[in-house]
């Protein structure tokens, strides 16, 4: 996992990439019908590689992050289960159901999407030690989606990060057109930070250090 921190000067507060390298021009923010309630985190936030922070920027109207794991102070679910739309907690547990047309047709929406975020142990936790997220219905994506990040070290090709579950998730719940408007921003992200942390040169010929 990236341990790289949100700390330098030259870096955007934004996208959290060098500013000669920013991508803040292509996130380009929309509305859909579903409510997305992303579950982060403390240390998360601090991460230059942390995903889930592109959620509210692109859907402002309707993705929150929640933040769990501060000192001294006890999560409560309940504002977000207190959400319009029917609540699902992506996590492929046993009971998961799979996104798909015929699940839509039996669970209609709007939906409330639950997202944990973290990597894959930390996620797994959150539904078992969060009281109010125990009896929640949990899905999972499709089979044959794959991961275009690139940035953290997966053990498997179909290990998403938190913001491919959403644009993916939300293609199924709302519509392709959602996933390609948001996989847009991500791609563009995703080269990038590549390019910032491989230290190539902006467009006045400085080097940018390879640790953006």
């Amino acid at each position: 996992m990236s341990t790289r921190r949100n700390g330098n000067p030259n870096r955007c507060p934004k996208c959290r990439i060098n500013q000669e390298l920013c991508v803040c021009e292509h996130l380009t923010p929309f509305d859909i019908a579903s409510h997305v309630s992303l579950v982060v985190h403390v240390r998360e936030l601090k991460l230059t590689s942390n995903t889930a922070q592109f959620g509210p920027l692109m859907l402002p109207e309707k993705a929150k992050i929640d933040i769990r794991g501060r000192v001294f102070e006890t999560f409560d679910a309940k504002p977000i289960l207190e959400r319009p739309g029917r609540p699902l907690f992506l996590y492929p547990h046993d009971d998961a159901l799979e996104l798909n047309d015929d699940f839509k047709t039996k669970y209609p929406g709007p939906y409330n999407l639950i997202i944990p975020d973290g990597n894959w142990q930390q996620a797994r936790k959150v539904r078992q030690r969060e009281e109010g997220f125990k009896n929640l219905m949990a899905v999972k994506l499709p089979p044959g989606i794959t991961s275009q990040y690139g940035l953290r070290k997966a053990q498997h090709a179909e290990w998403v990060c938190t913001y491919e579950a959403m644009a993916h998730a939300l293609g199924v719940l709302e519509g392709p057109h959602v996933t390609e408007k948001l996989m847009t921003f991500f791609r563009k992200w995703v080269r990038q930070t590549e390019r910032a942390r491989a230290g190539e040169f902006n467009s006045r010929g400085i080097k940018i250090d390879a640790g953006e």
